[in-house]
């Protein structure tokens, strides 16, 4: 998925969460009476975890014809900000810090992008699969 597609749908859940009135327990900015804060904490939420392709990329520069469902399958799929379980942590932790739940929103959003647009298993967003796979290699690798 493209980042301005995930910058687009950020904004929008950014967008609605300047009418809820949220205010983050630290640096709070107000502009006409909005709160800036978790506008931001949204867009990093939903666009900026995609900072992780920057080490899939260093980590599989030996594969450079690779597509992301190869990677999975042999293991080599580093992308630790994108996981089902992280975005539901996110959701979790929004219930004991309500701040969180906009931010939340919108990680999970490019998460579920993610799945239906970049022709990957479902499985391989979640991050015990991920390890799952590692170790099972690993294992075939060492029995040798």
């Amino acid at each position: 998925m493209y980042p301005q597609s995930h910058l687009f749908a950020s904004l929008i859940i950014a967008s609605v969460s300047l009418f809820f009135g949220q205010k983050a327990p630290f640096l709070s900015v107000e502009l006409f009476g909005f709160n800036l804060t978790i506008f931001v904490l949204c867009i990093i939420f939903g666009v900026f975890l995609d900072v992780d392709h920057l080490l899939d990329y260093f980590l599989n520069r030996d594969y450079p014809h690779e597509n992301l469902e190869s990677q999975f399958l042999k293991g080599r799929m580093y992308v630790v900000l994108h996981g089902v379980e992280g975005a539901a942590l996110l959701l979790v932790l929004a219930v004991v810090w309500p701040f969180l739940v906009f931010p939340a929103i919108s990680y999970a959003c490019h998460i579920l992008m993610d799945i239906h647009y970049n022709g990957v298993s479902f499985q391989a967003y979640f991050y015990i699969f991920r390890f799952g796979k590692r170790l099972k290699l690993h294992a075939r690798v060492n029995a040798r």
